[in-house]
């Protein structure tokens, strides 16, 4: 199971569009009340009752943790939905905190199970550091565990159907992946968008004609191995946990760096090897690794309908 399991093909399914860097906004500084809009008058106060309950159960959430409770609106295996069920708000749920895998999500029973797992109308309680980054729909990269406390019913989820329909979108065929990396460090949760600069695309044809084949051959570096405009930057002091999600699930995903010899004008040598590194991809989708500063990295992704590479670079 993904230590970031929630997510996050998700978060270009339509939210990668709109990401924020860096501003957030805490959760524990929002408000219930009936006048919420979206919030259900009869679980105006699980959140509160969800916590009394972990209190008498010796279940108490680490210091400085937030508990809220949240209703899981949608599940296609790879993108979920939840919808804070004090405040009425849609957001992703990530999982980018220092957890087991095999005791992130929690189902009805206490057993493990996989974010596969989560229904459509199941009530969860949802603990983490409270941040949420500042896109529509919102998300909470800081979560550290989800578990099931009621099980509820798809029907239960059918208020929530306008929203979900604003920014569940299916992928088109014809575009070639998008992608971002995410990462948190002490002053933020960033999430930086990627664009394919290399790639080979086949769009499925209509039955009747051939498909189309669309490439782009192309370099992050020049000759003389600077960055070509357009690579985008990540700024971290120190080595981080990081993923890479993409608006289609890729089916293979293979990451090298190169050390930057200028940051000024950022560039590699063009004559270094690219050095590959652990990366795990996830059953979401995702792909996880350790992202340090100082290096260009290079995202080769392969796809049901082709391959495409990205790339970005990190400074301190």
């Amino acid at each position: 199971m993904s230590i970031n399991l929630l997510s996050r093909r998700v978060a270009l399914v339509a939210a990668a569009l709109v990401l924020a860097l860096g501003a957030a906004v805490a959760l524990a500084g929002c408000t219930g009340g009936s006048g919420n809009p979206g919030k259900p008058e009869a679980v105006g106060n699980r959140a509160a009752e969800a916590s009394a309950d972990a209190s008498a159960s010796g279940a108490n959430p680490a210091a400085g943790d937030v508990v809220s409770t949240a209703m899981v609106v949608y599940n296609d295996g790879g993108t979920v939905l939840f919808v804070d069920q004090d405040t009425g708000s849609l957001y992703y749920p990530t999982l980018l905190g220092d957890v087991d895998d095999a005791d992130a999500i929690i189902g009805l029973n206490g057993d493990d199970i996989d974010v596969d797992e989560l229904t459509v109308g199941n009530i969860v309680q949802v603990t983490g550091n409270g941040i949420m980054l500042e896109s529509y729909p919102g998300q909470y990269p800081g979560i550290t565990k989800v578990e099931v406390i009621e099980q509820g019913t798809p029907a239960d989820a059918d208020q929530y159907a306008d929203l979900i329909a604003e920014v569940v979108v299916a992928p088109d065929p014809a575009e070639v992946p998008s992608a971002y990396v995410e990462y948190t460090t002490d002053l933020a949760q960033t999430s930086v968008m990627l664009q394919a600069y290399d790639y080979d695309w086949v769009v499925p044809g209509d039955g009747n004609a051939n498909a189309d084949k669309r490439e782009l051959d192309g370099d992050f570096d020049d000759a003389q191995g600077v960055l070509v405009e357009g690579v985008a930057d990540a700024r971290i002091a120190a080595p981080v946990d990081a993923l890479i999600g993409f608006s289609v699930a890729p089916t293979n995903v293979v990451v090298e760096r190169t050390p930057l010899v200028s940051t000024d004008k950022p560039a590699v040598d063009p004559n270094a090897e690219d050095e590959p590194i652990a990366a795990t991809l996830q059953s979401d989708g995702t792909v996880t690794f350790t992202m340090e500063p100082g290096y260009a990295y290079e995202v080769d992704a392969d796809f049901a309908q082709g391959e495409a590479s990205y790339a970005f670079y990190t400074l301190s």
